[in-house]
């Protein structure tokens, strides 16, 4: 099968996408270009956000030649690279202007019709704020008390308490026996139990994007040399 041949465009679209790839890093974009082009290092750092964060993404902006900075090091002015921004920017319209003419309504009209139908279900998809809670809930359904699946699980109640409001993490020993004590499958329970650790270290490092995105890249990886 010959290889997709791409042109410079095609390069340089997908460039572009991965750049402004983060919600972080469209924020700082907007925010240069909300004040004028022109924006402060203590203005740009004021966000949301914890400022190591912003910064790191600054550089790399600047980096790739997106963002520029003037100024003094104390006095640190980010604007964006005008030109460049217009250029690609202006070839997305065009790319997608050229899309727009050759798909039909009706077509659109399902695609967005099935875009819906997909928001609804994951809006009416349970999902538990811990492991601890997603226990209780199993718990409850059996009309189970906490000190019975204490007692088939090796754990006192106070403990269990503790677990199912999220202020401990039963150690994965223990998933066997929630998973005969609660009557559910042990690989299910084994999903929900290391994906809620993967959130919280996720969570504890600070730097949610930035580390989802790492990991996500290691895995592709790993799971292509594999």
């Amino acid at each position: 099968m010959p290889s997709p041949k791409y042109t410079e465009t095609d390069s340089e679209l997908a460039w572009f996408a991965r750049l402004l790839a983060l919600p972080v890093r469209v924020y700082i974009v907007r925010k240069i270009i909300e004040n004028n082009n022109a924006i402060s290092k203590k203005d740009i750092c004021n966000v949301p956000f914890e400022m190591e964060n912003i910064l790191k993404h600054i550089t790399e902006l600047k980096a790739l030649g997106l963002v520029k900075t003037n100024g003094s090091k104390l006095d640190t002015v980010y604007s964006v690279d005008i030109a460049l921004f217009n250029r690609v920017a202006g070839k997305f319209v065009s790319l997608f202007g050229s899309l727009n003419s050759v798909i039909d309504l009706p077509v659109v009209a399902e695609l967005s019709e099935a875009v819906h139908e997909k928001k609804e279900a994951v809006a009416n998809t349970s999902y538990s704020a811990s492991f601890g809670e997603l226990i209780k809930r199993y718990r409850r359904s059996l009309k189970m008390s906490q000190e019975e699946l204490g007692r088939l699980v090796g754990i006192d109640r106070s403990e269990l308490s503790r677990i199912e409001c999220g202020k401990k993490s039963p150690g994965a020993e223990k998933l066997p026996l929630f998973s005969r004590a609660l009557k559910t499958d042990i690989d299910t329970l084994s999903k929900e139990y290391y994906s809620f650790r993967i959130v919280t270290l996720i969570e504890e490092s600070g730097f949610s994007g930035i580390v989802l995105e790492s990991a996500l890249a290691k895995m592709n990886y790993l799971f292509a040399a594999g």
